[in-house]
């Protein structure tokens, strides 16, 4: 029989966002990318720009940019999810225009995220499935979320003419915060 948990996820305005917004689109505009497309009915992705297949290089321009900014947020968050470390596996932007998509999918590691890099009002929000249902993120451009990386989840199909930016990223936490196993005890 299956029976559902609620996830625990957490969403957070990144403070630095204003800061490098630009520069970090700048750098993204720049650098190289690849189409990702599935034309089946069960994927559908049609993802504009993307540079997952260099996600683990970390001396990309922007990623050296970004990266100082992305480990204190994300230090921050896992530290509300229960944890003291974290270890990025992944790190990549991708970029929806008008009728871009990228269907359900899940990630590998413990936990993946979004940051919310440009998104006008009007252009689709991530979705996951939580409790067998679909829930819309109430997340805005500049705000972070992180998830467990099995909940299945999708970028809808982008209907307005403005261009969309993540940086998406899988990360292994680790090391439970002392606190919280004391209190168990």
């Amino acid at each position: 029989m299956i029976r559902y948990l609620k996830t625990k996820y957490t969403i957070d305005r990144f403070s630095e966002h204003d800061k490098i917004k630009h520069e970090l689109i700048n750098l993204i505009q720049n650098s190289e990318s690849e189409r990702l497309e599935h034309n089946d009915e069960y994927f559908g992705d049609n993802v504009a720009r993307l540079d997952w297949h260099k996600n683990k290089d970390n001396q990309r321009p922007w990623v050296k940019y970004f990266l100082p900014y992305f480990k204190s947020q994300v230090s921050k968050m896992i530290y509300e999810l229960g944890f003291e470390q974290c270890d990025t596996a992944a790190l990549w932007y991708q970029q929806y225009e008008e009728n871009s998509t990228h269907g359900w999918h899940t990630h590998s590691q413990n936990y993946t995220g979004v940051y919310y890099l440009e998104m006008r009002k009007g252009t689709p929000k991530t979705q996951l499935i939580d409790d067998n249902k679909i829930v819309d993120l109430d997340v805005d451009e500049g705000d972070f979320i992180i998830f467990p990386s099995f909940v299945i989840h999708r970028a809808p199909k982008n209907l307005s003419k403005d261009r969309k930016t993540i940086i998406s990223f899988n990360i292994d936490v680790s090391q439970i915060r002392k606190d919280i196993l004391d209190e168990l005890k």
